[in-house]
């Protein structure tokens, strides 16, 4: 075999395969335009390119059409103490007990607790946790655990308000436990508001523990901004990774949705942001903005 020979071949071949790849992820299409629909095609290019990156689409993007979403206004909130225990209460019955914490108050009552906190004036915040074995079942759908998650907070929140919530995301616990992550959110004209959701954990049909925030929100008087679909938001994500990663990051949810992060001392607007909901990276989450009025710099 001519060894030079073949050594040039495959020289030429990784750097038209490289080409190809920037082609990919820089102009199909290209970044700093914008594109509201994502097809068939589009996805399939995808695919190619995020297995160069050893990124793995759990979740794939459907072909869709993105419409222009307006920002969203919060409101403050105000959680006293009379509130956090009438909630205590709704939670985890009447036999529950109060322990003030620095970070907020904890409510416990046998194998439950709720920690309820004010992190800034513009939501507050639950953790629940329920310490009671979960049933030995042999076989869990992620069906079920959405079933089990709408009944308990159905059980507590009642059906009307449930009309203002729907499921988000549904998804594989990425942690070695059996379990599946639900995430029920309020909604604004049929989008989720992260800010005002409850993700709960489920293991074999008993939710032991959940997360929520809780916020005031109303419709700013603006224009709607125009958004860029979850094809341009993967590749500007992979854009980011900027090389094939060792280990493989799976993208479990992709979510359009209404922001989170907010801080005290901010604006009190919430913009639309996909958020990617990961294993093997370093963060679970990454929220990357959906408005293309951020994205007229190529690379930010």
């Amino acid at each position: 075999m001519d060894w030079p020979k073949a050594k040039n071949v495959l020289i030429v071949g990784f750097l038209l395969l490289d080409l190809y790849l920037g082609y990919l992820l820089f102009y199909v299409p290209r970044v700093g335009s914008i594109q509201t629909t994502l097809t068939n095609a589009d996805l399939e290019a995808l695919v190619v390119l995020s297995q160069h990156f050893n990124v793995k689409l759990a979740a794939r993007p459907r072909p869709m059409s993105v419409t222009p979403l307006p920002l969203l206004a919060i409101g403050e909130v105000s959680l006293n103490e009379t509130l956090a225990a009438d909630l205590a209460v709704q939670w985890l019955g009447e036999a529950v007990e109060e322990i003030k914490q620095e970070n907020g108050l904890l409510f416990t009552n046998g194998q439950q607790n709720l920690v309820l906190s004010q992190e800034s004036p513009y939501f507050y915040t639950l953790d629940y946790q329920d310490a009671t074995p979960p049933p030995n079942l042999t076989s869990y759908t992620r069906q079920e655990a959405v079933t089990a998650a709408r009944d308990f907070l159905t059980e507590y929140l009642g059906e009307t308000v449930m009309l203002d919530y729907q499921v988000n995301m549904a998804v594989a616990a990425p942690s070695p436990e059996v379990g599946y992550v639900i995430e029920i959110s309020r909604t604004h004209r049929g989008v989720p508001v992260f800010l005002d959701s409850y993700r709960l954990l489920v293991q074999n049909g008993l939710v032991v523990s959940f997360t929520a925030k809780q916020t005031q929100i109303g419709e700013t008087q603006r224009t709607s901004l125009p958004l860029v679909s979850a094809d341009q938001v993967v590749r500007r994500y992979l854009a980011r990774l900027g090389v094939p990663q060792e280990q493989e990051i799976v993208i479990h949810d992709l979510s359009l949705g209404y922001g989170i992060g907010v801080e005290a001392g901010q604006r009190q607007e919430i913009e639309p942001v996909w958020r990617f909901y990961l294993s093997g990276a370093e963060e679970n989450e990454i929220i990357i903005p959906a408005a293309h009025v951020y994205w007229e710099n190529p690379g930010e």
